[in-house]
């Protein structure tokens, strides 16, 4: 073999080395990739089921039937193999008979940390009154009004809206 011949025979160490560095670049790259990717998914996860227990506290205190107190509450839940630290404050509006009702989620495990849910919610109580002429669904009793045909006094509802609920106002 000739010395021309032995050069286009392959690569040269040099080359070789170029070669084995880009791909190992391009390998680190896609690692970081994969990694950023599952880290992501994990806080996806976990904003999930705060947020989830966070609707659970705000639907158990509206469940209990009775204005909740203003002020603080706080506990613990086991979710998903985990254990979470929730809070609940509680805060008059300026309408009265409705408060606002903030809920904080985090992980038991992250002493200090930041929440990873914040839910609001109003609860509120609301007066039923039947307006005068309603149909007879809507009669307390199930009878029909014999004042059926008068109209409705001025500032009293229209005799075709339906009546609020008793209880808890849910929004």
């Amino acid at each position: 073999m000739t010395s021309a011949e032995r050069r286009t025979a392959g690569f040269t160490l040099i080359e070789v080395v170029v070669a084995m560095a880009v791909v190992a670049l391009g390998l680190l790259a896609v690692f970081r990739v994969v990694s950023d990717t599952v880290n992501n998914t994990s806080h996806l996860r976990d904003r999930t089921f705060a947020e989830w227990i966070a609707d659970n506290q705000l639907t158990e205190i509206r469940l209990r039937g009775a204005l909740p107190s203003v002020g603080s509450a706080s506990g613990t839940v086991d979710y998903a193999g985990r254990e979470w630290d929730w809070e609940s404050t509680v805060s008059e509006t300026s309408v009265p008979d409705l408060v606002r009702v903030n809920v904080e989620v985090r992980l038991s495990s992250s002493a200090g940390g930041g929440s990873l849910a914040r839910l609001s919610g109003f609860l509120g109580k609301v007066a039923q009154t039947t307006p005068r002429g309603a149909p007879q669904w809507l009669q307390p009793g199930g009878e029909q009004d014999e004042s059926e045909d008068e109209e409705p006094a001025p500032g009293t509802p229209d005799a075709g809206t339906p009546p609020e609920e008793n209880g808890e106002m849910q929004q």
